[in-house]
């Protein structure tokens, strides 16, 4: 079990740590280096997992663009409506600004810091291994959003018009970063001390497996494209050791004690709004297969055993959709940003591609299924997989389809990897909101408003770079 006290003393430890005027936070010519760098590697990592978890519109609207979802008085947003709310700018600014900066910070101040010992400079290592591997996983969050993104000049202040680099070219950038930072981990040693570290408490054998588990899904973004790249990538993540149970999930515990309540909690029951319902996409196929997760994913509103989803795309009626779930509801609900189950699911995927990652195909689908009921504490996952429209040999479809349904219904609380294991895997099912065409669903965010306005020639020239500035164009790992 994680320790959850850590984030009673993260109330002081970070209180006051904005970093909207950054410069003036951390630049005291009388005291250098004010804020110690674990406590910016604290806010940082607050700050990351709460946009990756967030149920608000104006923040994270994942949930809806993978169709789990839908939307009530409100639908612009599942109607795919990037503009109104200025959701890209939203990301761009918190990650480069709340996140990456941070992290930067941090990174200088602890490595201004003087180890003491031998032991002392093993923690070190450690901890600055543990903040590149934060650092690369918001810039690959980045690249899997916009494409083409400033890399090489981004977080200086001195320069205001970064240019943006190629998204493919970032991409093997960090994982060569990665590759780096996996082995610099010393499982033996200490990492970020217990109460700043709100992820794994200190524990660098989770960080290590952590980081072997992104690259492993790094590698099957690289599938397409660099199938050779990609085999190797998951060879060595097998290899370094991955999540292999529900209890080393990459993820942020919550409390019930605000304000450090799960975010989803905030945005669907402190908020008091009725903004959402199951979606129907989700739900019509989790019925047509008798998923025992329905129970876990969604309330009972409508009656023991009936789920509904609302129309996805469009304005639904709150009391005749299928509410969100208890666990969703709860304010300790932890936020998961990678899973077990999508560990599986991945390695899944890569057997079906001809990697020897070991196992086959069908062990790791069964293995992802039952870890995410596992995780949800839903039952009767054996029966679920007797069920021969379930059953990796008799389920319709390729394995793409295959692997694809049941990998996004396990993802129903990360919105972020739903939508990307359906631009990736292109398994069939998603509906089109009324008015609209399947190729209006969007496989990318545009680009930033502030940023085309303060620094216009860079992202004029990143959008011709990638193909077009439109929610419609595919990034490099997207081919099919």
């Amino acid at each position: 079990m994680k320790n959850k006290f850590y984030l009673l003393i993260f109330l002081f430890a970070v209180s006051s740590c904005s970093t909207s005027d950054f410069e003036a936070l951390n630049t005291d010519t009388k005291n250098p280096a004010s804020v110690p760098g674990e406590t910016l590697f604290t806010n940082a990592t607050e700050r990351f997992y709460q946009i990756l978890n967030s149920a608000s519109v104006n923040d994270n609207v994942f949930r809806l663009y993978a169709q789990y979802w839908a939307q009530t008085t409100y639908p612009d947003e599942s109607q795919y409506n990037m503009v109104g709310r200025r959701n890209p700018d939203n990301w761009f600014t918190r990650l480069y600004r709340d996140v990456l900066k941070d992290l930067s910070e941090s990174k200088k101040n602890i490595e201004a810091e003087v180890a003491v010992g031998a032991e002392g400079e093993v923690a070190k290592v450690n901890k600055l291994a543990i903040i590149e591997f934060n650092t690369i996983h918001a810039y690959a969050t980045l690249v899997d959003l916009f494409g083409d993104v400033p890399y090489t000049e981004a977080l200086d202040f001195n320069n205001p018009s970064p240019k943006y680099d190629d998204a493919k070219t970032i991409y093997l950038d960090l994982i060569n970063r990665l590759d780096a930072a996996i082995a610099k981990m010393d499982v033996s040693g200490a990492g970020i001390s217990s109460k700043q570290d709100l992820i794994y408490q200190g524990d660098v054998s989770l960080w290590k497996k952590a980081a072997n588990s992104l690259k492993l899904r790094l590698a099957m973004r690289m599938a397409d494209v660099d199938p050779a790249k990609a085999s190797s990538m998951a060879i060595s993540a097998v290899q370094g050791g991955l999540i292999s149970s529900n209890a080393e999930n990459l993820s942020l515990d919550y409390i019930v004690t605000p304000p450090f309540t799960n975010p989803v909690y905030e945005d669907l029951v402190l908020s008091g709004r009725t903004d959402f319902v199951g979606s129907n996409t989700l739900i019509d196929k989790m019925n047509a297969l008798a998923d025992g997760r329905r129970s876990q994913y969604f309330d009972s509103n409508l009656g023991d055993g009936v789920y509904v989803g609302g129309v996805y795309g469009s304005a639904n009626t709150y009391n005749q959709g299928s509410h969100m779930g208890a666990k969703l509801n709860s304010p300790d609900n932890p936020g998961i940003v990678l899973s077990y189950a999508e560990v599986e699911f991945l390695l899944a995927e890569a057997v079906e591609r001809g990697i020897a990652v070991g196992g086959s195909a069908e062990s790791h689908y069964n293995a992802g299924i039952k870890a995410s009921f596992e995780e949800w504490g839903a039952s009767g996952a054996d029966a679920y997989l007797a069920n021969p429209k379930v059953a990796y040999a008799t389920a319709d479809g390729n394995w793409k389809q295959k692997i694809g349904i049941q990998k996004w219904f396990a993802l129903f609380n990360n919105g972020l990897e739903g939508w990307t294991a359906w631009r990736l895997l292109d398994f069939q099912g998603f509906n089109v909101p009324e008015g609209l065409e399947y190729k209006d669903i969007p496989v990318r965010f545009i680009y930033s408003i502030g940023e085309a306005t303060l620094n216009g020639a860079s992202v004029k020239a990143a959008a011709a770079a990638i193909g077009g500035d439109s929610a419609e164009t595919k990034l490099f790992f997207d081919k099919y």
